[in-house]
């Protein structure tokens, strides 16, 4: 199963949230719930198959 890592910081660095899946609207989901509260937000997107 393909996976992606989503790591989530915010404007500063500062690290926010990290989750791997393999459903992208799961994921935008997710980051649009934190992006609420933070909202410029950087998101790092890297294949997690471990």
């Amino acid at each position: 199963m393909k996976l992606t890592r989503y790591r989530v910081e915010d404007a500063d660095g500062t690290f926010l949230d990290q989750f791997s899946t393999n459903a992208p609207d799961i994921a935008d989901q997710r980051i649009a719930h934190t992006r609420k509260f933070h909202p410029d937000l950087t998101v790092a997107e890297t294949d997690d198959n471990d």
